[in-house]
């Protein structure tokens, strides 16, 4: 019996011993994405459907559609708030915004927008004159992405005119963006604006043969380009060759998100994807 009772107690003390290992390994947590810290927020403004599809959010409630692939990426990486009303801007702590081919601004919205740049505010501008995006609804509807950007008040103010260059739009375009190479259709150019009597001191440096423009306007930035196409998946998704995105056929959303972290970090754009 007393053998018994000692092999008992050995027992019991195995346990308690093994009990106290695996609280130890539950308590112990591997760290994942989330422990990382929280994401940086992105604002973002648009006509085009990234966050819902083009049939609205009561289209997607119904189908279980998913988010444009775009938006999909961006928000590995971002927490992305959808701005509707610029305004906010006046209230709310916004530090970077992606403006996607917006509607149409009201006066005070560009005023908010502009003042909210000069007072140290990031934005990512994608400015498209003539928008090949595809869309269910006509030509008028008020549903369909705006197909010309709006925002000439606000360009006129920086000293940049938004022109569509009279190409053949009936293809895709290729740009080379340094080593970057970039598919979409109807790009734009920036054009010094008329008010731009002294380039020298002008707010913005026109490059990429006239697709970009990067905006030192008071205390913040601004880096504008002539398209918005380039976001939808027909002009860079694919099972090509690998390029600098991996398994993106071309590499327009790698840039995007180059461009966006130059913002975020108040570093220049690489020269990889400037002018070359």
């Amino acid at each position: 019996m007393r053998a018994g009772g000692r092999r008992w107690r050995l027992a019991i003390g195995a346990l308690c011993i093994l009990l106290a290992i695996l609280a130890a390994v539950t308590a112990y947590k591997m760290p994942d994405a989330k422990d990382a810290g929280p994401k940086p927020a992105l604002g973002l403004t648009t006509s085009l459907p990234l966050q819902w599809s083009d049939g609205g959010i009561e289209a997607d409630l119904a189908k279980d559609v998913q988010p444009h692939p775009v938006f999909v990426r961006l928000s590995s990486a971002y927490n992305v708030e959808p701005i509707d009303d610029l305004q906010r801007l006046k209230t709310e702590r916004v530090p970077m915004l992606l403006l996607a081919q917006p509607r149409a601004l009201r006066p005070a919205e560009l005023v908010a927008l502009d003042s909210w740049i000069r007072g140290g505010g990031r934005a990512l501008v994608l400015a498209d004159p003539a928008l090949q995006w595809g869309s269910l609804y006509p030509l008028g509807d008020k549903r369909r992405p705006l197909f010309t950007s709006l925002l000439s008040p606000l360009f006129t103010h920086w000293g940049l005119e938004l022109v569509l260059p009279m190409n053949d739009d009936s293809a895709f375009v290729i740009r080379k963006l340094g080593s970057a190479n970039i598919r979409t259709k109807t790009p734009g150019e920036w054009l010094p604006g008329e008010n731009a009597k002294d380039l020298a001191a002008a707010p913005c440096r026109i490059s990429a043969q006239g697709l970009l423009a990067d905006c030192r306007i008071g205390k913040g930035r601004a880096v504008l380009v002539a398209d918005a196409d380039f976001l939808d998946t027909p002009y860079w998704e694919g099972r090509g060759v690998r390029m600098l995105s991996g398994s993106d056929e071309f590499d327009n959303i790698i840039w995007l998100e180059a461009a966006l972290g130059a913002l975020r970090d108040g570093r220049a754009i690489s020269r990889d994807f400037m002018d070359q």
